[in-house]
Formats: C-alpha cells, structure tokens, sequence
C-alpha cells in the first residue's frame, strides 16, 4: 500500500469512526433524557396522588396551590399539604405509589416541621439489594423558601437508575468505543510495521552499497594482481588494497553480527580496568590517529576505574562510540575522553566537536536502524546498528547511556557503571 493510500484509508477511517461515535453520543444523550423525562414524570404523578391521599388521611378540607409538587433539582421533590403529617402514613403512600408506577429507586423523605422550622428526616426506602436503610445516610434536606407543611423526596442513586434502564444504549456505546480503541490500535501497528518497513528496506540498500564498494574494489585488484608479469611494488600494492578492503568487509559484518546478538544473553562478565581498556582501544586507532591527524584529550579521573562488564562488548561499545565522534568531526577534529566517579557510579564521557544531531532526531539515535536524514548527501557511512548496539549492551552490562549534542556544536555521550568499591 503507497503513503498516498494509507492516508487517504486513515483520514477517511478517522472521519468515520469520528461521526458514528458522534451519533452514538448524540442518541445516547437523547435516550438519557427521555428516561431522565420519563422519570421525572412518573415521580410527579406519584407525588400529586399521595399528596391527595394525605389530604384524605387527614379528613380536614385544605386548600392546596395549583402545582403541589415542585421539582427542587434533578433528584429532589417537594410536596405542599398545608396541613401536619403522619410520617407512617406518608411513608406507605409513597412506596405504594411509586411501586404502581413501577419507580424501584431507592429513595428518602424528610417532612418540615413548622413548630421547630426545619426539616426532620424520615427514612430511606430501598428497592435495590445492596441497599441498607440501617447505615442510611441521613441526607440534610434544604428548606424551600415560601412553603409550609411540605415533605421531600430525594432519590440519592437517581443518575445510576437511569443509567441502569439504557442498558442496551450502555453495552452499544462500549461497544464502539472498544472498537475505536481496537482500531486505532490497528492504525498504530500498521503505521509502526509500515515504519519498520522503511527502515528494513533502508538497511538492506544501505547495505547493499556498503558491501558492492569494497567488494568492487577487490574484484579489480585481483583482475590486476592475475596478470602476468607485474612488478613486485605494484603487486604489494595491490595486495595491501585487498587487504584493507577485506579489513573494511569484515568490521562491517562484525557491526551486523553485533546487533544481532541477544542484549539478555548470558554474558562473560569480569572485573575489567576501564582506563586499560580505553589505552587497548587508542592503539587499535593509532594508525587512524595518525592518518586523519586526530586530537584526542585524555581526562582519566576515575580513582578507581574498576566495574563488571564484558571485554569484548565493552570494548566494542566504545569503539562505536569513538568511531562516530571521528566520522561526524571535521578536518583535525578533536576528541574528549574522561572518567570521573559520580554517586557511586564510574562514568565514561566521549565528546566530540563535530555536526552534532539536530534536536528533532535525539530522541530516536539510539533507535535500530535509524540514521540522521541527510538528503542525498551519503559521505558518512553506516547501517544504523552503531548507537542502538550501545544503548543495548550497555544496558545488559547494568549501565545507561545518555547524550546531549547541539547541531554544528558537536556531541557528547556518557556511559554510566556501577563502580565497584576497593574496599
């Protein structure tokens, strides 16, 4: 599938998926509120019917307001009688006619006292299981300003009675939102796969052009080297470009058969002198030192440069290091080392005064295959396996790697061990 398609199929996926949870929440909305009307409406029947039957109860003529019950909020009604009440009576008016109406929420009561001007609890009613009107909560009614004589009805679990008749609307809208969530996790692993793609098929020409260079090289040494009657200097010559190219061919696979060791292997770890390690590895580069006219600055402060880690991965780890300081410097460039012991922990910093990493890539140098993009320009060699190698085998070996970089300022990486104590 082409960028092109797969974004058009992505926007035009979003955009749906984005309308139809749009309508479900626009029905789901208007589901709630007919039940929520629904509701508010059987309540206030019950209501009018008991405030008859209290009327009657009392067998005394009372005058009542056009519109008994008034609804306070959401979840609280109030009922005028204009005349006292018997908190008995009332309380078997309302569950017998809420349970005609079918209304099984559970609910409390609280009647005005004109005597004492406040409002006395009554009780709660439930309907439901893990309801228990022993450990009630006795809710604090408010008082309704311009009435007297008035009992209130409170539903404490109104919203979740509601919630509980749209239960189908519920499972519906659960179901699309898993199905969003399942897709835009779809979305994730195709763009991710897709990535990986680009970056395999990178690696793979990237490759390609690394071995065909050197491997060109010594197909046209050994065409000069088999002709007969060659001086001896030339052939020597010839001898040594197969050499350094077979050289070149071979630390190219080591960088691959590197990476593609298991980090979480078993590995030979060993007290190891990290200051004899850096020394071992400088004169591995003298001859490039020297060539290239390198300046390399030597800090070994660590006072007891001691830590457990793999000879040959931590050597290796270093040399990837110090091999992208040289390749990203300029003409003479010049190169930090030091160590230093920081809370506990011997620290290895290589710094270099190079092109540095612009500050949108830092986040994924470490990343496997990733290369700093550069157009068309390709005068630094690599496979992307360098810094993703480091991080790796540093982290088996107990360690961290952080790094900081400026473009155009240089870099500088920093490898942190447990220290061991000489003590």
């Amino acid at each position: 599938m082409s960028s092109r398609t797969l974004r058009i199929f992505t926007v035009s996926s979003i955009l749906l998926l984005l309308g139809l949870a749009l309508v479900q929440f626009y029905w789901f909305r208007q589901a709630y509120q007919l039940e929520d009307r629904d509701f508010d409406q059987r309540v206030t029947s019950a209501l009018r019917v008991v405030c008859r039957r209290m009327i009657d109860y009392n067998n005394r003529p009372n005058t009542l307001p056009l519109k008994p019950v008034e609804r306070v909020s959401a979840n609280y009604y109030t009922v005028q009688i204009n005349d006292q009440m018997d908190p008995s009576a009332l309380e078997v008016f309302l569950q017998q006619e809420f349970s005609r109406r079918d209304l099984k929420a559970n609910f409390e009561y609280g009647i005005y006292d004109c005597e004492q001007r406040q409002i006395q609890y009554g009780g709660l009613i439930c309907h439901t299981a893990d309801c228990d009107d022993r450990k009630a909560v006795k809710t604090s009614f408010p008082k309704v300003a311009g009435q007297n004589y008035y009992f209130g009805v409170y539903f404490p679990e109104k919203r979740t009675y509601v919630f509980e008749q749209l239960k189908l609307w519920t499972i519906s809208s659960v179901g699309i939102l898993l199905v969003i969530a399942f897709f835009s996790y779809a979305l994730y692993v195709i763009f991710k796969q897709k990535r990986l793609s680009e970056l395999q098929t990178d690696f793979v020409n990237n490759l390609t052009h690394e071995f065909k260079t050197p491997l060109s090289t010594i197909l046209i040494s050994t065409d000069v080297l088999s002709k007969p009657n060659q001086p001896a200097e030339r052939l020597a010559n010839y001898a040594g470009i197969i050499r350094k190219e077979a050289l070149r061919l071979k630390q190219q696979v080591d960088t691959v058969l590197q990476t593609a060791q298991n980090p979480r292997q078993k590995l030979n770890l060993e007290t190891l002198d990290v200051h004899e390690v850096i020394r071992d590895l400088l004169e591995r580069f003298q001859p490039r030192i020297q060539e290239e006219h390198i300046q390399i600055s030597l800090e070994l402060m660590a006072p007891s440069p001691l830590i457990q880690a793999d000879s040959m991965h931590l050597t290796n780890t270093l040399y990837n290091l110090l091999d992208n300081a040289i390749k990203y410097s300029r003409q003479c460039p010049l190169i930090r080392i030091r160590t230093q012991v920081v809370n506990q922990r011997l620290t290895i910093e290589i710094q270099d005064e190079g092109i540095g990493i612009p500050q949108e890539h830092q986040s994924r140098i470490f990343h496997k295959f990733f290369r700093v993009p550069t157009g068309n320009v390709h005068n630094v060699k690599g496979f992307g396996l360098g810094l993703y190698y480091v991080k790796a085998m540093t982290e088996a070996m107990g360690g961290q790697v952080t790094m900081s970089s400026e473009e155009n300022r240089g870099s500088c990486f920093q490898l942190a061990y447990p220290a061991m104590n000489t003590r």
